[in-house]
């Protein structure tokens, strides 16, 4: 004799209640930012003509990412990195600034800082996401910089709004790919690692490397690569409120 349905012993997936997203490449167009800023930095230094200026740029994004990877790596402070990567780019306009001491190197950066932060923009898919999300989920940003920048980023590009905070990989004390980094961001606001999802622009660092730490990781592949199998992917933040949609928060 039937005596009732069968109970489901399926787990349903856990619900959202933290979004962590990535900062530079993710919210904030940082590439673009960067080169509008060489540019401007150096045509207004005379380091730079509309022949050369794009082989520099070039030089400098370079430059840029190596000497921050040692920053990432604890290898030198913040504005060490910063320094070394003057160091390293003037001899590409023929000033040798081997023998300059610190506060002449950060003067000089600082002029190139300006022309950075001025070129600050959100990508257009941004703020919507984030509208959609806010009251479905707790926002935040975990990247890997320095915590006094990225806080400043936030402000200037007008995110503050929607996030609960800031974190950092200066503030954390380690980098992504490091999967200590998702581990601390979700323990410090309190949230199961597995209730958190993790969306940034590199698959490595951020998110194979979030799902390894054991959060849901979502790369936002902006320019249309191959997703490898297994990967979850979105081409555009404005697919990312409908992909949680699943997963509503109580």
């Amino acid at each position: 004799m039937e005596t009732g349905a069968a109970s489901s012993t399926l787990t349903p997936p856990p619900r959202t209640r933290l979004v962590l997203f990535d900062l530079d490449g993710t919210l904030v167009d940082h590439d673009s930012a960067a080169a509008e800023g060489v540019e401007q930095w150096l045509i207004a230094q005379g380091w730079a003509d509309t022949g050369t200026i794009a082989s520099l740029v070039s030089d400098w994004d370079a430059i840029a990412e190596r000497n921050f990877r040692e920053y990432q790596a604890r290898l030198t402070t913040f504005q060490g990195q910063r320094r070394q990567r003057l160091r390293d780019f003037l001899p590409h306009v023929g000033i040798d600034a081997s023998g300059w001491p610190d506060e002449r190197l950060d003067a000089v950066f600082t002029t190139y800082l300006a022309a950075y932060q001025t070129a600050w923009r959100l990508f257009p898919d941004a703020e919507p996401c984030l509208v959609a999300l806010r009251h479905t989920a707790r926002l935040a940003v975990l990247s890997n910089g320095d915590q006094e920048q990225q806080e400043e980023k936030v402000s200037r590009t007008g995110l503050r709004p929607y996030l609960d905070t800031v974190l950092t990989s200066d503030q954390l004390g380690v980098a992504k790919p490091d999967p200590r980094i998702f581990e601390l961001a979700c323990s410090g606001l309190g949230v199961r690692r597995q209730s958190a999802v993790y969306v940034g622009d590199q698959l490595e660092v951020d998110a194979l490397a979030a799902t390894a730490a054991g959060v849901r990781g979502i790369w936002l592949n902006r320019k249309g690569e191959t997703v490898p199998s297994g990967v979850e992917a979105i081409r555009n933040l404005a697919d990312l409120p409908g992909l949680l949609a699943d997963a509503p928060v109580v």
